[in-house]
């Protein structure tokens, strides 16, 4: 039985960014280390496909607009306050929030995907 955020051997990882750019390199890294990449560009976006596809995880950044509504909003939701949230950077920021997991390159999210 596939995992959840599985469709074959990808990995779904919903890519939450209000930049198209680097909404566009975190996709081209994705699917460059096999998985499968959706997307939304807000917090309210991100619920809809979540709950549409539920992703293996959500990748975002620190600096989204809504960043803590995006996670008030998924911790409130019963199927989708298991799935985890990443930020990959390489400043190592502290943040006070248990649910987001800070990596430091992709490497590190293909190890957590696998």
């Amino acid at each position: 039985m596939p995992k959840i955020g599985e469709r074959g051997n990808a990995r779904t990882v919903l890519v939450v960014e209000d930049v198209e750019e680097i909404s566009s390199q975190m996709a081209t890294m994705l699917r460059g280390k096999g998985h499968r990449a959706i997307f939304a560009t807000d917090a309210r976006a991100a619920i809809k496909e979540a709950e549409r596809e539920t992703p293996a995880l959500i990748l975002t950044d620190l600096d989204l607009p809504g960043f803590d509504t995006l996670l008030n909003l998924l911790q409130e939701h019963e199927q989708l306050k298991k799935i985890d949230v990443v930020v990959i950077d390489i400043n190592h920021p502290h943040l006070s929030h248990d649910k987001v997991k800070v990596l430091n390159n992709f490497d590190q999210l293909d190890d957590l995907l696998s």
